[in-house]
This record gives C-alpha cells, sequence and structure tokens, in this order.
C-alpha cells in the first residue's frame, strides 16, 4: 500500500532529531544576545555613575569656588586689608609722607584695639559704640612715650578714622556709616603762640655767635638770617625751605618757588628784607662751585648748606632754633619754625584782611585751617577791634560824651576846685 508506505516515511522524517550545529548555533546566538544585554546594562550603568560624579564633581568645585569666593570677599572685607588699600589710595594721590604716616598710626591703633579688645576683624562687625569704645580707651591708655594722649591728639586720630569711614562709604564698601551715630572728640581752640617783633630783632642779633669773627662765622651768621627772614616773610614749612634748590629763587622778580605737601608747587613774593639778606648769603656766603668740589659735593644746589657743604636738614634746623632761642635769651615760649610761619600768617591776615590769597601763600587746600588763625591769638584780634571799631568811624557828631575818659580822669568841677 503505497500510501502507507508515504505516511510512514514522512512521519519517520518529521522524528528525526535536528543536526547538533544547528543546535548550538541557536544556543550562541541566544548567549550573545544576553551578553550584550549585560552589557549594555553595565554600560548604562557606567554612565549613570558617570554623570552622577561628574554632578558630585561639578557640585563640589561650585562650593569650593563658591567658598573661595566668600573667602576672597571676607579676606576684602577685613580691616586690615582694607585699611592698607587705603593707604595705598593715599600713595597713589601722591600725598605727602607725613600725612601717610599719620594714618598708618591712627588707623593702626583702631585696628588693634578692634581685634585685641573686641575681637572684631570684619568691617561689617564696627559700630558706633566700638568707636565709641576705641576713643575711651584712647584717653585711659598711655601712647608710645608713656604719657596719657592728650585730647588733641585723640582728636588728631580721630579725624583719620573719619576719613577711613568716608572713604569706605565713597567706594561702595560699607552703605552706612557708623561714624554718624558718634559724638565726635571735641578740644578748644588752641591759642597758639607767634614771636613780637622785639623777639625776632633778638633772633636776628642771635645769629652772629658770641665771640668768634672768623670767616665761617660770618658765613653762618648770614645764613641763619636769611633763613629767619625767609620763614618770617613767606611762612613756608621747615619741609619746604630744607627743599628750597638755588633756582628756586628768582631775585629779578623776587620770587621763590616752594614745592609743597603732595608736591603741589606755589609762587611766593619776597619783601625787600627778605630779599636783601637771601641775596646777600647768596652772592657772598654760599659755597661756589669750587669749594663743594673739594668738599665732596660737587652739583649742590640746595639752597641752604650745612657746615659741612651738606643741605641743611630738619634736624639741623631744629639745633639751630635750640641754640638762637638760648642766644636770644628767650625764656617761657617755644621758637621754632612754625610758630614763625603762625606769626606770618596772622600778621598777614591782619593787615591784609584777606584769608583767600593767605591760604594759597601757606598752601592749604581749604580755608579751615585758615580760619583758625583768627582765633590764635585773641589779644591781638581785640586790638584790630579797639583800631577799626565801626562805632568810632561814624563820621557825623553824635551826641554824648566825645571824649574818651583816661586814667586819672576828674570831672571838671573837681578840676577847678584844685
Amino acid at each position: 500500500m503505497p500510501s502507507m508506505k508515504n505516511d510512514s516515511s514522512s512521519l519517520g522524517q518529521r522524528g528525526q532529531k535536528k543536526p547538533a550545529g544547528s543546535a548550538n548555533k541557536s544556543s550562541s546566538r541566544v548567549t550573545e544576545e544576553r551578553a550584550k544585554a549585560q552589557r549594555a546594562k553595565l554600560d548604562a550603568q557606567n554612565e549613570a555613575r558617570q554623570a552622577e560624579e561628574e554632578r558630585e564633581t561639578t557640585a563640589r568645585q561650585t562650593l569650593s569656588k563658591k567658598a573661595g569666593r566668600q573667602e576672597i570677599q571676607a579676606k576684602r572685607r577685613e580691616l586690615e586689608t582694607l585699611i592698607e588699600a587705603y593707604i595705598q589710595d593715599h600713595i597713589g594721590g601722591n600725598h605727602s609722607e607725613k600725612t601717610i604716616e599719620w594714618h598708618r598710626i591712627a588707623l593702626g591703633l583702631m585696628r588693634d584695639f578692634f581685634e585685641k579688645e573686641l575681637d572684631i576683624t570684619q568691617i561689617d562687625d564696627v559700630e558706633a559704640d566700638d568707636i565709641s569704645a576705641w576713643f575711651a580707651h584712647m584717653r585711659v591708655t598711655p601712647g608710645t612715650r608713656g604719657k596719657v594722649r592728650s585730647e588733641r591728639t585723640i582728636q588728631t586720630y580721630a579725624r583719620s578714622a573719619r576719613a577711613f569711614f568716608h572713604w569706605l562709604i565713597r567706594r561702595g564698601t560699607l552703605e552706612e556709616n557708623p561714624f554718624d551715630r558718634v559724638v565726635f572728640p571735641k578740644v578748644g581752640r588752641p591759642l597758639i603762640q607767634t614771636i613780637t617783633d622785639e623777639e625776632f630783632e633778638k633772633l636776628l642779633m642771635a645769629c652772629t655767635p658770641p665771640n668768634e669773627t672768623s670767616h665761617l662765622a660770618e658765613r653762618a651768621a648770614v645764613r641763619n638770617r636769611a633763613i629767619l627772614w625767609l620763614l618770617y616773610d613767606t611762612g613756608i614749612r621747615v619741609s619746604e625751605l630744607t627743599n628750597l634748590r638755588v633756582d628756586d629763587v628768582d631775585r629779578k622778580k623776587g620770587v621763590i618757588t616752594v614745592l609743597g605737601k603732595g608736591s603741589k608747587e606755589r609762587r611766593i613774593a619776597l619783601g625787600q628784607n627778605c630779599l636783601r639778606n637771601l641775596s646777600y648769603y647768596l652772592d657772598k656766603h654760599r659755597p661756589d662751585e669750587e669749594e663743594l668740589a673739594e668738599w665732596g659735593s660737587a652739583g649742590e644746589d640746595h639752597l641752604f648748606l650745612s657746615e659741612t657743604r651738606q643741605p641743611l636738614t630738619k634736624n639741623g634746623m631744629e639745633m639751630l632754633f635750640k641754640r638762637l632761642r638760648e642766644r636770644a635769651g628767650i625764656t617761657g615760649k617755644r621758637i621754632s619754625p612754625h610758630i614763625l610761619r603762625h606769626t606770618f600768617a596772622i600778621n598777614y591776615l591782619i593787615k591784609s584782611n584777606d584769608p583767600f590769597s593767605l591760604q594759597a601763600l601757606l598752601g592749604h587746600e581749604d580755608l579751615t585751617t585758615v580760619q583758625n588763625y583768627m582765633h590764635m591769638n585773641d589779644t591781638v584780634l581785640q586790638e584790630q577791634k579797639r583800631k577799626y571799631s565801626p562805632g568810632d568811624h561814624i563820621p557825623t557828631r553824635m551826641p554824648g560824651p566825645r571824649e574818651t575818659r583816661r586814667k586819672g580822669f576828674q570831672p571838671k568841677g573837681q578840676q577847678k576846685k584844685k
């Protein structure tokens, strides 16, 4: 039966097993797919881990940068850093060494007090009460010389601190100024001493050393008189005098050019007496080039020279005025170049009544100091008031007694009885 034969053969063929190679290939494909899936999973995990690490690294860097910025910002707001920046600002502004040194001392004292006594290092922590406490501290603690500071010294330091806080406001470091709520130290106006015409004459006479007639003694006397006349007639500072050069004197026009604070130049006319004494010193007694070369000072152009043919110094000026004061026999008052500056200022103000030109001659930036001269010598001012009293210069005849009673005045009736 052919049909049954075919069926059995087909059944036999269907019942036969697949070859081993085919099964292995199928199994290999499954394993490979699983491996790929595993690798994809691992890659995804690695990518996620790397992304997380990158995020953490970025976050750490951000925090580090933020902390760094905060640290820099905090550093910039430290008192020490700000004070140094303030000093550098003054140096950049070409302010005088004295002004810079004044701010260093005053602000250094303030910073030391805040840090050591109040544990304050940041400018934002300073309050008005802290500044007042610093003022009180200075009143009871001795200074570098072991003496308690005067009220004027404390006020001077307070002025430096006030200027510092105003500077912080101008540059935007602070929005509010604690100094605005501080009671500023007050002191009375000083009656600064001056010298009289008679005392100035004594100083001129004292320029000649006693019992000395040598050429060097005469040279010193002529130089010293020229110095006295220049200080008395112009009111320049001692530092300005010691810095004068020969070319700063214009004898033809009778003017000197002075280099003042902040390297600011100003011209001051000389009176006849001053110019005559200064010219005599230059023509007859200042060492010439040959003499300067012999002493190793070739080309030295300072106006006033010491006995060693070197420029006269501030210390040399102090010693000179000490000798002149002793020779002149002036006691009970200090004699110094600055006293002559005050004398010039008051005399000029009395005679000219022009504080604006005096301000220019003295080299002051504002009128504050010039106005103080009006209160320095009350006796002179009152005498000027009596001399120019408006009530005594009325042109018309006024009713009442026309004569001023003098000492020993007696009514007419009593005079007739005698």
